[in-house]
Order: C-alpha cells, then sequence, then structure tokens
C-alpha cells in the first residue's frame, strides 16, 4: 500500500496519505494517540523517511526487498524465541536485524534526534554493506589462512597447546573482608580482593559494600572518615544534578526536544524493567520511581550521552542490591565508565567489540569460525545483545551479579568478556555444526540460551581459553598477532621501541578548547556561583506568594 503513494504528512492530530501527483489519498483522525508513535514504527522499519525540506512530512520507500525483511523477522518466531516473560521488542530487534545484512538496504535517516534508538541501530547496520563485499572477498579466499589484522596464519592449522583445567573458588565472605581492612577502614590488599572476587564472586551479605568500591563510589585507599566525606559529597551532588531535571518548568521542556525524547523513553523503559522481580513488582512500586529518577539524574550528568535503551537493564540489579538512590547512582555510573562504548551513538565501541571477538574466535576454535564464514555468519552479530548489555538477559538476576562483579575486577585482562562470549559458542559448536544451522537456527539458538547457561561452567571455559591464548602468544614472535595482544591487554612495543597498552591507539586526543570554563574553579569563583545560586533561590521562593 505504501509503495503506492508518495508520502506522508503530519498536522495537529491528523495524517495525511499523498499520491505520487500530489493529491490527498486520504486522511486519518488521531483522537486517543499520537501519529508520532506510526511513524517511528514505520521509520524504525524502513517504510518511510523523513523529508529534509518539507517539515512534518515523510516519503515512503520504494524497497522491493522489504518483504523479504519482514519474512526473516516471521521465520524467527519472536515469541517463541523470547524466554523471559516481559516483552522486550527493541533488545530482541538488535540482534535480528543481522539477519537481514544482505538484503536490507541502508538508508540513514536524515533528520533524526541524535539520540534516539533508531539511530544508533542504523549507524550499526551502515556498516553492513562494507561487511558483505569483505564478506564476497573473504568467499573467493576460502582456500586460504585466516588473517588476523592483516597477518596470514601459517597454513597448516594452528598448533594450541591443550586448555588448563580451571576451578572456580570460594566467594569473598565477611571475614576475609575484614581482615583487609586496616584500623584506620582503609583496605590493605585491594589485588587480593580482586582476585578472590574473579575466582569466586562475592557473599551476598557483603556484596553491596565491596560493589561500591569495585564501581568506584568508594575508594580502596581511603579511611573511613574519608569514605564518609565522599559519600557525603557525592550524595549532595546527585541531588543537585536531581534538583535540576525536577525544576525544570514546562516551558522549559517543550523548547528542549533532546531532553523530552530522553524523559519519554526512561518512562517507557522503567515500566518493563525486571518486573518479574520482587523489587520490581506492582503497579505503584516505589522502586520505581526510584530506578526512574535516577536514570532522569544520569541524563543531567551526561547528556552528550543521556539515555539510551539498554542501559535501565544494567542499573536495575544495581538498584536493587544497593538500594539507596545516591549511592546507586553512583555506582551505576562507575559500571557506565566500563561500558559507555557500547551506547555511543555512532556505534564504533560495539562494531570494535564484535571484531575482536571474530579475531579471538578464529584463533581459538578455527573449525567453529571457518563453518561461521561458511554460513555467513562471522560478524558475529547474533552476539550483539550479550556484549551491549554484558549478558543481562542471558542469566538469573543472582548470576548476573556474579558475573559483573567478576568482570568488574578487570581479570585476567580488560575484555575478559570477550572470552565469556567465546566459551559460550564453544560449548555450542557442536549444536551449531551437526545441525547444520543456518545464521537464522543460530540466532535462534543462541536466544534460547537464554536462561539455560552455567555460569560456572562458562566461567571456567573462559579462563581456560584465555590461558591457552596467553601461552600461545608468549610462545609467539613479539611482532605477531597485534590484535590479539591488543585484546587481551599486553603491553606492545611499537617502531620506536617503546611500550605501548594494547588500546593506547584507540584513544583519542579530547581538543575541545571549550572544556577550560568546566574545569575545577577556584575559591573565588565558587564563592561567586554559590551567591549566584543562593539569589536565584531566594527570588524563585519570595515570587511563590505573589
Amino acid at each position: 500500500f505504501l509503495r503506492e503513494l508518495k508520502g506522508l504528512e503530519t498536522y495537529r492530530d491528523e495524517l495525511r496519505f499523498y499520491n505520487h501527483d500530489s493529491t490527498v489519498h486520504s486522511v486519518y483522525l488521531f483522537r486517543q494517540t499520537s501519529t508520532s508513535i506510526l511513524l517511528q514504527l514505520l521509520e524504525r522499519f524502513r517504510c518511510v523517511r523523513k523529508s529534509t525540506n518539507r517539515k512534518n512530512f515523510y516519503r515512503c520507500i520504494d524497497d522491493p526487498d522489504q518483504d523479504m525483511l519482514q519474512k526473516s523477522f516471521s521465520e524467527l518466531d519472536i515469541a517463541k524465541i523470547r524466554s523471559r516473560p516481559r516483552p522486550r521488542p527493541y533488545m530482541d530487534m538488535l540482534s535480528k536485524l543481522a539477519n537481514v545484512q544482505h538484503i536490507l538496504p541502508i538508508h540513514r535517516p536524515v533528520s533524526q534526534s541524535a539520540i534516539t534508538d533508531e539511530l544508533r541501530l542504523s549507524n550499526l547496520n551502515a556498516s553492513v554493506e562494507a561487511d558483505s563485499n569483505r564478506q564476497s572477498t573473504a568467499d573467493q579466499q576460502q582456500s586460504q589462512p585466516v588473517a588476523v589484522n592483516g597477518e596470514a596464519e601459517p597454513t597448516e592449522s594452528k598448533k594450541l597447546a591443550p586448555r588448563p583445567a580451571v576451578h572456580r573458588g570460594l566467594p569473598l565472605d565477611a571475614g576475609t573482608w575484614e581482615d583487609v581492612k586496616c584500623p584506620n577502614g582503609s583496605i590493605s590488599d585491594p589485588e587480593r580482593i580482586k582476585e578472590i572476587i574473579f575466582r569466586g564472586g562475592i557473599k551476598q551479605d557483603i556484596r553491596a559494600e565491596v560493589w561500591k568500591y569495585l564501581l568506584g563510589l568508594d575508594v580502596w585507599e581511603h579511611t573511613a572518615q574519608q569514605r564518609d566525606e565522599r559519600r557525603a559529597h557525592k550524595t549532595q551532588e546527585y541531588f543537585q544534578m536531581k534538583f535540576q531535571w525536577l525544576t525544570m518548568t514546562a516551558t522549559q521542556e517543550h523548547n528542549f526536544t533532546g531532553y523530552r525524547e530522553r524523559k519519554c523513553q526512561i518512562e517507557k523503559d522503567v515500566k518493563r524493567t525486571d518486573r518479574t522481580y520482587d523489587f520490581f513488582a506492582g503497579d505503584d512500586n516505589p522502586n520505581l520511581a526510584k530506578l526512574q529518577d535516577i536514570l532522569m539524574t544520569y541524563v543531567m550528568y551526561n547528556f552528550d550521552l543521556g539515555y539510551v535503551q539498554g542501559m535501565s537493564d544494567l542499573l536495575a540489579p544495581i538498584l536493587s542490591l544497593v538500594q539507596n538512590e545516591a549511592e546507586s547512582f553512583w555506582c551505576f555510573v562507575g559500571f557506565m565508565h566500563k561500558v559507555f562504548a557500547n551506547f555511543d551513538i555512532d556505534q564504533k565501541g560495539m562494531k570494535q567489540q564484535l571484531e575482536h571477538l571474530r579475531v579471538l574466535l578464529s584463533f581459538v576454535n578455527e573449525r567453529l569460525f571457518n563453518y561461521m564464514r561458511e554460513n555467513q555468519s562471522e560478524n558475529m552479530y547474533f552476539c550483539f545483545r550479550w556484549l551491549l548489555v554484558w549478558f543481562k538477559r542471558e542469566f538469573s538476576n543472582a548470576d548476573i551479579m556474579q558475573l559483573w562483579e567478576v568482570l568488574w575486577t578487570g581479570l585476567p585482562c580488560p575484555n575478559f568478556h570477550l572470552f565469556v562470549c567465546v566459551a559460550i559458542l564453544d560449548q555450542e559448536m557442536d549444536v551449531f555444526i551437526d545441525g547444520q544451522f543456518s545464521f537464522t537456527e543460530i540466532l535462534k539458538h543462541v536466544n534460547e540460551l537464554s536462561g539455560n547457561l552455567n555460569l560456572e561452567a562458562v566461567l571456567e571455559q573462559a579462563e581456560s581459553i584465555y590461558l591457552q591464548v596467553k601461552q600461545a602468544l608468549e610462545t609467539s614472535s613479539k611482532e605477531s598477532y597485534h590484535e590479539l595482544r591488543k585484546i587481551i591487554g599486553e603491553q606492545l612495543t611499537s617502531s620506536d621501541g617503546s611500550g605501548t597498552t594494547g588500546n593506547t591507539d584507540e584513544d583519542e586526543d579530547d581538543d575541545d578548547s571549550c572544556m577550560s570554563i568546566v574545569n575545577e574553579r577556584s575559591p573565588e569563583e565558587k564563592e561567586m556561583l554559590q551567591r549566584k545560586l543562593d539569589e536565584a533561590c531566594d527570588l524563585s521562593l519570595s515570587y511563590m506568594f505573589f
């Protein structure tokens, strides 16, 4: 139907459909809802594209492949894939769109808010055409060895040493935690604590306290007095930021599209985040209000990023454990520092992780990697959800807490979550190959793993694979496997002989001359700012009585 039309135009509560000769085909009146909901869906499924030179007009996309796109969705049977009772269509869509890399035309949205999830998804898929070109070249060279970072592997199979046996240890308990506390309240041996956590996690009774250290709210070296002072300062800072959005007027909100869109998305996501857990169950649950308030305050804390779908999934376990609103916020900030790149609008961080995962799998399990390449699955897009929210949907709440605290230690390497991905895929290799799974079947099976994974076994295998890779690199030339060395955070040697860390070349200098205005203020500047704030508050209160 839409292919026969020129486009759609919104006017107040009307949606007008236009023929190709610009005559009106039909008009629909929206009394109970907004036209924006329908238009967002049409944009998401690439049925329409917003006009660049005509306000409120959306051009219909004449796309003969659209039926193929819809067919690929229906074949996945989303309702059966989902093992969780709460519907989260966006999170599933991220993975499923990977299935259409060879049939989905890339139409970049011409005019769209920089914070919407649709644009994030579009930016990821914008690299699909390039991936397809690389795939075509790879198909022509299937008889050649796999290349890692431009370095060809030997023609014979790699002689990797057997994977060492790894066994999980006991969790950090209250006795051990008290043993490392100095009389002044500081933690004497944080590296030992991290090692214990990596090996066995944390006992529930001290988990909330230890998380505050792992996520940067508390500082290992601080005394009890310094810790209390820091918490008080951070609490004050949190409520200052919360005050900013709570006091925003209706006019300000009306004139601030970016803020309004973030607020709307947060309200939608909070209503469907972890509602099956007691902590968030019920219609008038005050914990949902806390969840929303923290996410809204994060928008004020980091407006460049703001809010992106998936962030509520990361906050929910933290809030359910820590419970204190301000402290939960700062723990969430610490977590976001670790996964910030996952939510960048250009998707550079996600694409790099998927490429690193591809490199890692090709090294440790060449048989599985070759099978995936033969079945157009080497792009690893079916792992997108795993990486985006760090396996939140794959494990129970208790398991995800243990997995996250293991990953927060940064041991044994900064990208250990990629080894977790490889471990899961490695465990499922026989299912994929013996069943002759296509990409669609691989994707469906990966989604069905949700709730059916043994965390202890996955962590043991992930560490075993890491040790195997580490040993292989130690016995190889320092000039080889640069990409793998970067993945495990190994010190690399540059051409001038100086040492660089694995991710140095990913860093970019922030040459923002405007940053000087937000640098640490002098005492005089702080005093003047406080006077202005007091004056504004006094005037605001006084005018309330007129």
